[in-house]
């Protein structure tokens, strides 16, 4: 440092919350250090990346010494040289730097001043150096000791003041107070909804039914002019994110629960059970359940950014050859739907081309349950095993919970956990049977007249094939895709292997613009005889011997799965006169190289 240069200053600001970002406090301690610095003859280093300010970070937990915080920033400068020894650190107070307890705050503190680092707290004018006496060691013990009780002792009252507050709202139903769901306004009578909000969370859930992801929700508000929810308090862009969309969409508030929650070694955990009829509710919940459904569907398929026409195949096709996903992309002026381990150059798929795959996907349509797409009754009962669903998978994701909480518990098991368990399980049943009672309502009626049914169904607009892909995924529908031969373009086959529930059930083979049909089973047999389609007799002799075939070997397979429990392997094995392994192909359910009788 030269002669006439002055020695360096840093300013470290900090606070904890909204409240005091709202308030004075940033200004008083930044113009605090402009006038020590002023008086004492030191420069105030204000440039960007030497500035250090920790807004909402707080010192009691520590958070402003994690990795993204201001004043590890600090401490790492000052470690490797970039902050030189006789620097100053100015701060309002020592609690500024610390809330911990003395035993953690106190050596942090003095390893600055063992570093030639000298520390100012403005609220008083005292200055900290490595030639500390026991006055300053004393003074600042008993500064960080005030400043941790403090702390502690103020998150003791604000802790038992939401537990009183959780307590009433339980027993009494009383309102908390203004925290609340963003679509509600707080009244001293109670919450009511904002009719703008409540609409625009009406609107959240119907475009996540019509199969829009977070992303495209987003932008569609955006793109309107819709104003985010927290505007006016921390997004100051005022545009909607992916995480807003998620989070009202699994924000249960909305059907008019309250979940208390309070902190667990720093977490956020639910507190009991929640409180039904708390809140006005403003979604049904057929419209919730609904929601939750098509968002697990994107999620299982891990669809990604959306296009301006919906993928039909997303989440529903396969690579034929090694099973990876179908992706759609462009060559030349053509859009194809190519493997995507063949993109990375590990499959040896060809591509296929998109329009005709479409002309297939709607062929497939009309061999399976899809009445839903074009009759509003079918469309009805489609709608309530969405719901079904979503219930399916919120008591699947608590009973999961439950389980892994119950791997932690040491000792008997608590009654109120066996009761709630056995209660899930049972909704979890009632749901499944309601939703395969609903399915056979669907499969009662079947697509009679293709002409009709292909002149209502809508693979036009971005809602139509949404509702239709996700049709397909509810019905547990896959379909392998593989290119034949070496031809290229429309004279190029491809064949089209259809699954329902992981069993095979039909087929299409395209070759060169004509389509054939492949029934794998009685039923498809039957739904394309009854739309006018003439099936070879070859195929019906060999759909009865396949099916004969299957059943005898999941009878076979009973049987052999009997012996097994009072015999072993290998003893079944040589009474059947087939090897160990192939015993053991046949119990897993593979298929058998042994031939129905």
């Amino acid at each position: 440092m030269s002669a006439n240069q002055k020695p360096r200053a840093y300013s470290y600001i900090r606070f904890s919350n909204a409240t005091q970002a709202a308030g004075d406090s940033y200004r008083r301690q930044r113009e605090a250090a402009e006038a020590y610095c002023t008086q004492h003859g030191l420069e105030l280093v204000d440039a960007k990346e030497y500035s250090f300010f920790d807004q909402g970070r707080s010192a009691y937990k520590a958070r402003h010494l994690d990795d993204t915080g201001e004043l590890a920033r600090f401490l790492a400068f000052v470690q490797d040289g970039t902050i030189p020894k006789g620097s100053t650190l100015l701060v309002e107070s020592l609690d500024r730097l610390s809330r911990e307890r003395v035993k953690d705050a106190l050596p942090r503190f003095l390893d600055l001043l063992n570093q030639g680092i000298n520390v100012v707290t403005l609220a008083d004018g005292r200055l900290y150096t490595s030639a500390y006496n026991e006055l300053d060691l004393i003074i600042s013990i008993v500064q960080m000791s005030r400043a941790h009780e403090e702390s502690a002792t103020k998150g003791k009252r604000v802790s038992a003041a939401w537990r009183r507050k959780q307590d009433s709202a339980r027993t009494e139903s009383l309102p908390i107070g203004k925290l609340r769901p963003l679509w509600l306004d707080y009244t001293p009578d109670g919450y009511i909804p904002n009719p703008e909000r409540v609409e625009v969370v009406q609107r959240i859930y119907k475009l996540a039914q019509d199969g829009y992801g977070h992303r495209a929700i987003a932008a569609q508000l955006n793109q309107s002019g819709v104003p985010s929810f927290s505007a006016d308090r921390k997004n100051a862009s005022g545009l909607w994110a992916n995480s807003g969309i998620a989070r009202t969409l699994s924000n249960r508030a909305v059907l008019g629960e309250y979940q208390p929650h309070q902190f667990i070694d720093g977490k956020r955990v639910p507190v009991g059970a929640p409180i039904t009829g708390f809140y006005p509710p403003i979604i049904t919940e057929d419209e919730f359940y609904a929601a939750q459904q098509a968002v697990s569907s994107r999620r299982q398929s891990q669809a990604t950014k959306p296009g301006k026409r919906f993928n039909v195949w997303q989440g529903v096709s396969q690579c034929g050859i090694c099973e990876g996903p179908m992706h759609i992309s462009k060559r030349g002026n053509s859009r194809i739907l190519r493997c995507f381990r063949n993109i990375q150059g590990l499959c040896p798929a060809k591509p296929i081309l998109l329009p005709r795959s479409e002309e297939v996907f709607r062929e497939i349509l009309a061999k399976v349950d899809s009445l839903a797409l074009v009759q509003s009754n079918q469309g009805k009962l489609q709608r309530q095993i969405a719901v079904c669903d979503g219930r399916i998978a919120e008591a699947q994701e608590r009973i999961e919970s439950l389980q892994s909480q119950i791997l932690n518990l040491s000792g008997a098991l608590p009654v109120s956990i066996i009761s709630v368990m056995q209660r899930l399980e049972e909704d979890l049943s009632r749901h499944q049977q309601e939703r395969d009672s609903l399915k056979e309502d669907i499969a009662r009626e079947q697509i009679i007249n293709k002409d009709e049914f292909f002149s209502r169904l809508d693979l036009v607009s971005y809602e139509g094939r949404a509702r239709a892909n996700s049709l397909l995924k509810s019905l547990n529908v896959e379909v392998a895709i593989e290119r034949i031969g070496e031809l290229r373009g429309k004279k190029a086959p491809v064949h089209y292997r259809v699954s329902k529930e992981g069993l095979p059930i039909f087929s299409f083979l395209d070759t060169s613009g004509e389509l054939e049909f492949l029934p794998l089973t009685t039923p498809s047999i039957a739904i394309a005889e009854v739309q006018g389609e003439v099936i070879r007799p070859e195929f019906h002799q060999y759909v009865l011997t396949r099916e004969r075939q299957f059943a005898w070997e999941a009878s076979e397979r009973t049987r052999l799965e009997e012996l097994c429990k009072t015999s072993s392997f290998k003893d079944v094995a040589s009474a059947e006169g087939i090897s160990v392994r192939e015993l053991k192909r046949i119990l897993a359910g593979e298929r058998s190289n042994r031939s129905a009788p």
